[in-house]
Formats: C-alpha cells, sequence, structure tokens
C-alpha cells in the first residue's frame, strides 16, 4: 500500500490503499484538512503543495486545473487533494494559513495503517 505523509506541525504519515483521494487519507489517518465544499472541487480548501510523489497522483483534469488556476494556483505543485488519486508513495505539505491554530511542534507525525 502507497504511503502518504501530510506535512503539517499536527501532521501524519501512513498507509492507504491505493486510488483513494488525498483527502479521503487524510480522513482515514484522522488529519483534520479543510474541505468546505465537501469534496466536490468547487473550492480551493483542500489544496495541498505536492513535495515528492507527484508522478504517483492521477493527472490533474480540467476542472481542477480551472479551479487552480482561477484561484492563480498555477505551479504544478498544488494540487486539490479531493480531486488527486493516490497510486505510489507521496509527501504533501498543508498549508499552515488553513488552521487556526498552527502553534503545535513543529514536524510531529505520528505513523498509522489503514485500508
Amino acid at each position: 500500500m502507497p504511503r502518504v505523509t501530510f506535512l503539517h506541525p499536527q501532521g501524519v504519515s501512513g498507509e492507504v490503499a491505493e486510488n483513494r483521494s488525498l483527502l479521503e487519507a487524510a480522513d482515514i489517518l484522522g488529519f483534520p484538512l479543510p474541505h468546505d465544499c465537501g469534496g466536490n472541487a468547487s473550492c480551493t480548501t483542500c489544496r495541498v503543495e505536492v513535495e515528492s510523489g507527484g508522478d504517483n497522483l492521477s493527472e490533474v483534469d480540467f476542472d481542477e486545473q480551472d479551479l487552480l488556476d482561477r484561484e492563480n494556483l498555477t505551479e504544478a505543485f498544488h494540487r486539490l487533494s479531493c480531486q488527486a488519486r493516490i497510486f505510489g508513495d507521496v509527501t504533501v505539505r498543508v498549508p499552515l494559513q488553513k488552521f487556526g491554530d498552527t502553534s503545535s511542534t513543529e514536524g510531529q507525525t505520528s505513523n498509522q495503517s489503514a485500508l
């Protein structure tokens, strides 16, 4: 199973089944990734920045790219976690400005495995 790592002070790392979205992986691993639209690709609150393993994610489709472009998130490392499906190990950074309290210790991770 692919290992997914969410880089954030409250970040987690663990294994999830292939073909899950990054948003589903966050939920499985117990990481509270915001998603105001419910994971329907109509906002950008679930945006992540791919640090490594971008080639282990599904291709960006037209709707995802259109939404990212409208928000001026045009660099290739930006992805919507609700749309990016996992096919191998990947590490993503979660922007701190999405969270109200970012005072936790930097670099904390927990290791979990889940289907």
